[in-house]
């Protein structure tokens, strides 16, 4: 119990800092892009730069983005409760994938305009105290990017370094702009419209990059395999365990992982003793990683000739495809009328040849033709993370 409760407690502070880091990052991009956008809508109407006054309307974007982060940080913070069990940290996400929305829709947009500027050139007017103005802005916004780094890099936060990859555009789109407009006023060259169409490309570009990844964080995308690594060497750690198989991952946010795995222990065990033995990996699980682990145990009968039998029969058969196929969980059940069930899994990659009930069929003809009156079920796979280390 005394477990448990430091646990939670741990949890919550370490969920704490995680929200109190988000929401002080976001003040701080509220006060600066308001800042940002003062000094370039100044500059912009007194120039008459297209591209300054596009880029002021982008850190009031900034600004927008910058109450996303706290409002997703604030709502990602919130413990679980009736309604979401599993927490709210998935907030953050949305919170990112409005800001990289955000990000792209001003790309477009800075495209746009920069077209018009190429097809309408219009000349500009630059002093040193602009100039000035703009590389302060250069400077405010590498500030901003070095800020959001190391925060979002210390708690792990993808919505913080998508800020930050922001304000690393943002600091080129000024400084593309500034090189422009300095050529422009020097030169009898008008490049203000085409270098905007390259820094907005990159922006698009990233934006659109960012935007699928937050769209497979949302939808549920493989674990890394940093994490299915440690899984596994931790579960290798078990002596009792046969082998494990059917590993899943769910996250819910950063500190919100459940996992589920089938392991294999010797039949002879009592259920208080396998009991125990689940227990302990699990506890284990909650205490070093806070992953949430529920244990499943199949029973192995390592002492039955038959099984062992019917096991490398079927193991031989699945092998001789050359199809990629992996077997696990393997059951046998003697029925009623003296024939004998076979129950196991099979693991299926992608590029499979045959659909599952082909290969069903082709299976069942083979093993009777070795085996004799089996039946054969068989459950098909296609979510495997490759983490298993099956005994059978």
């Amino acid at each position: 119990m005394l477990d448990k409760i430091t646990q939670k407690a741990q949890s919550r502070n370490k969920l704490y800092s995680r929200v109190r880091a988000g929401v002080s990052v976001g003040i701080v991009g509220l006060f600066s892009n308001v800042l940002l956008f003062a000094i370039k809508i100044f500059v912009g109407l007194i120039s008459g730069s297209v591209a300054i006054i596009a880029d002021a309307v982008n850190s009031l974007f900034d600004f927008v983005s910058s109450v996303m982060t706290v409002v997703g940080f604030y709502v990602s913070g919130k413990q679980p409760d009736k309604g979401h069990p599993y927490g709210h940290q998935r907030f953050e996400d949305i919170a990112g994938f409005i800001t990289a929305m955000i990000m792209l829709y001003v790309g477009l947009q800075f495209i746009y305009s920069s077209i018009l500027k190429i097809l309408h050139p219009v000349a500009v007017e630059l002093n040193y105290w602009s100039v000035g103005l703009l590389l302060l802005s250069i400077v405010i916004k590498l500030w901003q990017r070095l800020i959001y780094s190391k925060v979002g890099q210390s708690v792990g936060s993808k919505t913080i370094m998508t800020a930050a990859s922001d304000a690393r555009n943002d600091a080129l789109t000024t400084f593309g702009i500034l090189i422009a407009i300095v050529i422009s006023v020097t030169t009898n060259l008008n490049l203000d419209g085409y270098i905007g169409v390259v820094v907005a490309l990159f922006i698009v570009i990233s934006s659109v990059l960012l935007i699928k990844n937050f769209i497979d964080s949302l939808m549920g995308q493989r674990p890394n395999d940093a994490l299915i690594e440690e899984i596994t060497q931790q579960l290798d750690e078990y002596d009792h365990i046969l082998g494990f198989h059917d590993l899943m991952i769910h996250q819910y946010g950063p500190d919100m992982v459940y996992a589920i795995v089938h392991i294999e222990l010797d039949s002879s065990f009592s259920l208080d003793y396998a009991h125990e033995i689940v227990d302990h990996i699990e506890r284990d699980f909650q205490r070093k990683y806070a992953i949430s682990m529920v244990v499943h145990v199949d029973p192995i009968d390592i002492h039955s000739k038959k099984f062992s039998r019917f096991f490398v029969i079927s193991q031989e058969t699945i092998n001789g495809y050359h199809a990629g196929l992996k077997i696990h969980d393997f059951h046998v059940e003697r029925l009623k009328n003296g024939d004998f069930l076979l129950q196991f899994d099979i693991v299926v990659p992608e590029n499979s040849r045959f659909s599952d009930e082909e290969w069903l069929v082709e299976i069942n003809q083979d093993l009777r033709k070795k085996l004799g009156d089996v039946t054969v079920q068989i459950n098909f796979d296609h979510t495997d993370l490759g983490a298993d280390k099956s005994l059978i």
